[in-house]
C-alpha cells in the first residue's frame, strides 16, 4: 500500500504549539503514515528574524517532535545557500518518492497567498493540499482550480484540497518574536527556555 505522507514547510521562527497541534491533527484525522517537517533556510517571499540560525530552528523542531515516531524533520531546504521555493521541494519529493502524492499542510493564510508562489499553479500536479482554517482569517475561500475533497476520500491523483476545521492555538511566530515572555505558554517545554533567550532582545515592552 502506498504511504500517505504530509509535508509541512515553514520558517518555524520559532516553532510553537500551534505547529505541533496542526501536525497532530493531520496525523490522526487524515490517517497519514508520516509528516515531514521542512524548515526553510532562506525564504522566498519573506525575511527571517535573523535571531535563530537554520540549524537552531531544526534542532527545536527535532526536540518538539522527539516523541512522535511518525514525524520526520527534513533538512532539504536549510542545507542550501539560496531560497528554495515549494515547487522545487515538491519536485525533489516526487523524484525521490515516485508514486506517492504528498499532502501539503498549511494554514488558510498561506493558502490565500499561494497565487504569489513561484510557478503557481503547477503545484496542483504535484500534491494535494490540506488547509487548516484559522479564526483570524476572514477571507473567502478561493479554490483557484483545486478540487474539493473530504477527509475520508482515497485520493489517487493530485490537485485536490481538503479543508480542516480544527481549532488550533491562535498564535503566530511573529507574536512570540515580539513578546516572547508573554507567549511562553505556547512554546514546547523542551524548547521554551532556549527560545525565550534567543528572542529576548526583540521583545516589545
Amino acid at each position: 500500500m502506498t504511504k500517505r505522507i504530509g509535508l509541512f514547510g515553514g520558517s518555524f521562527d520559532p516553532p510553537h504549539l500551534g505547529h505541533q497541534a496542526l501536525v497532530g491533527h493531520a496525523l490522526t484525522q487524515l490517517n497519514l503514515d508520516e509528516v515531514w517537517i521542512i524548515p526553510v533556510g532562506l525564504p522566498v517571499h519573506r525575511r527571517l528574524s535573523g535571531k535563530a540560525a537554520p540549524e537552531q530552528r531544526l534542532s527545536w523542531l527535532a526536540a518538539m517532535f522527539a516523541d512522535e515516531p511518525c514525524v520526520r524533520i527534513v533538512d532539504w531546504e536549510i542545507n542550501q545557500d539560496k531560497p528554495v521555493p515549494a515547487i522545487a521541494t515538491l519536485r525533489r519529493f516526487q523524484a525521490e518518492n515516485p508514486g506517492i502524492i504528498p499532502f501539503w499542510l498549511m494554514g488558510m493564510d498561506s493558502f490565500l497567498d499561494m497565487p504569489n508562489w513561484v510557478e503557481y499553479p503547477k503545484h496542483q500536479g504535484l500534491c494535494n493540499l490540506v488547509v487548516f482554517a484559522r479564526s483570524n482569517i476572514k477571507d473567502a475561500l478561493k479554490t483557484e482550480g483545486w478540487k474539493l475533497a473530504s477527509q475520508k476520500e482515497t485520493l489517487k491523483d493530485a490537485g485536490f484540497i481538503i479543508l480542516m476545521h480544527k481549532d488550533l492555538p491562535d498564535i503566530s511566530a511573529s507574536q512570540i518574536r515580539q513578546q516572547p515572555s508573554q507567549y511562553a505558554k505556547y512554546l514546547h517545554q523542551d524548547t521554551c527556555n532556549a527560545i525565550l533567550a534567543c528572542y529576548a532582545s526583540d521583545e516589545i515592552t
